[in-house]
């Protein structure tokens, strides 16, 4: 009985203070915040605010703000070469993006968080994270991921096994 409440009293002590509630940029319910794998999600149409869909896979990049210079470089050296990537921002960016490293988007309405379904993060603002819409419009994945500079790994799985 003794070690039966030693490791009850030890699992509460590692839920209550090692798993950390959602931040202000998770996904309300903890249990669907990296959910977002799609087999047959929404159907983009051609052009949503100024982005093109249809003939290679595009990653979006939602963030509120241009994210470093080098983190965002080294991240998009782990994809593929036949992605398009476009970084959404919610307003113009205060000092400019390297033109050559992404091509931005500002998306002051949420038209292209919409489309692809991203979640609405805890504080209400736009969420920062990623999608993954496929060469036929289809998007396969879409998720909030607030560290999504450090998980490039996850874009790459996902584009091995989407047209």
């Amino acid at each position: 009985m003794a070690w039966w409440a030693a490791l009850a009293v030890t699992l509460i002590f590692v839920v209550v203070v090692l798993v950390r509630p959602p931040g202000p940029q998770d996904q309300p319910d903890p249990a669907r915040q990296r959910d977002g794998l799609l087999l047959d999600g929404p159907l983009v149409p051609s052009t949503v605010a100024g982005v093109e869909f249809g003939g290679s896979p595009v990653v979006l990049l939602f963030d509120r703000e241009p994210p470093d210079r080098q983190e965002l470089a080294g991240w998009l050296g782990e994809l593929p070469r036949r992605v398009e990537v476009r970084l959404m921002l919610p307003e113009p960016p205060a000092a400019a993006v390297d033109p050559g490293l992404v091509e931005v988007v500002v998306d002051p309405d949420g038209r292209l968080a919409d489309a692809v379904a991203l979640p609405t993060p805890v504080d209400g603002g736009p969420g920062i994270g990623y999608a993954v819409v496929d060469s036929q419009r289809q998007v396969r994945y879409s998720t909030l991921d607030p560290a999504y500079l450090v998980n490039a790994f996850e874009v790459t799985t996902i584009l091995k096994w989407v047209p």
